[in-house]
């Protein structure tokens, strides 16, 4: 037998074999939360849509959630590279992005924001500071709420309750007088039980997936702000992909924007009915909030960023 004939066919082979496989891209992602629960639901969403027609070309395996990567450590992971893509809110990077934050205080939609330029604006920060691009966005026009055990009759109430928080309640929380109780996520519902908490700061979709449904008494209205998960993508990568590969991407981009729009509205009534079922009654506070909130919030970015002047009227035209 001639081994060099043996040796030379093994390595085209071994070649044939290498070409093919490069052919398909698989990219890494982590989510902020368990892909299967309400807000990484729709990012699984977005992979399995790429994956369907990117089958030979481009490819995304989700890792995990937070227990695959923090989500705390998950911009990180993007950043330098250690995952290609990840969807967290703006608050988990708002120490490399303070500008990110703005983007929670917009009354405008994906594609509207879009179209006046806060998102090319929002991606350009975030390639400068971060070396990632923003892919696409969900959750807007998701607020977030006041949750209560117990009825009140103005909100002066509020006014010394111990309220469990997160950063994005700070500035609210503290216009109200109310205690924040900085509690994770999966104590909440001891903290109910035992009352340690009056009540929580929470997204309008998934208290009923936490269980604190059966807890709660009151929502009070109209909620602030915006849910806003964005899909972040290492710059270095994006830029490396064929130009096959970044249709794909942007093909599966304008799906999403536009399917989530029924979707999310879908969600939203659905998440409104079970929670009048569950006995939730509403306290309209009226738009006084509303306007609080959202001031407070602008004034607090426009004193960490200069960008910020740049960012309010894309984000906010109507301001």
């Amino acid at each position: 037998m001639n081994m060099k004939l043996v040796s030379g066919a093994l390595a085209a082979a071994i070649a044939v074999t290498t070409t093919a496989q490069a052919e398909e891209l698989t990219l890494r992602a982590g989510v902020f939360v368990p892909p299967h629960t309400t807000y990484g639901v729709p990012f699984q969403m977005y992979a399995d849509h790429l994956n369907e027609i990117g089958e030979g070309v481009l490819q995304i395996r989700i890792v995990g959630g937070p227990e695959a990567v923090p989500a705390t450590e998950l911009a990180t992971a993007v950043s330098n590279g250690v995952l290609d893509l990840a969807a967290l809110p703006p608050s988990y990077y708002k120490g490399q992005m303070v500008e990110s934050d703005a983007h929670s205080l917009t009354s405008l939609s994906v594609p509207e924001q879009r179209a006046s330029g806060a998102y090319a604006a929002l991606d350009e920060i975030a390639r400068d500071s971060m070396g990632v691009t923003y892919v696409t966005t969900y959750g807007d026009g998701v607020p977030f709420h006041i949750f209560l055990t117990e009825g009140i009759a103005g909100l002066d109430d509020l006014d010394g309750m111990r309220l469990r928080g997160q950063t994005t309640y700070n500035l609210i929380f503290e216009e109200l007088g109310v205690i924040n109780t900085p509690i994770p996520a999966p104590e909440i519902f001891t903290a109910l039980e035992r009352g340690t908490v009056d009540g929580y700061g929470w997204a309008l979709w998934g208290i009923g997936d936490m269980g604190w449904l059966d807890m709660t008494s009151v929502r009070v209205d109209p909620g602030f702000y915006n849910v806003i998960i964005n899909v972040l993508m290492n710059e270095v990568t994006y830029d490396a992909l064929t130009e096959e590969q970044q249709a794909i991407v942007d093909e599966t981009t304008a799906w999403f924007e536009a399917m989530m729009v029924e979707w999310s509205a879908e969600r939203t009534a659905t998440e409104l009915a079970a929670q009048e079922a569950a006995g939730v009654t509403v306290f309209d506070a009226g738009a006084d909030l509303l306007e609080v909130a959202t001031a407070a919030y602008w004034d607090d970015l426009e004193s960490l960023s200069p960008e910020i002047a740049r960012l309010r009227p894309l984000l906010a035209p109507q301001n």
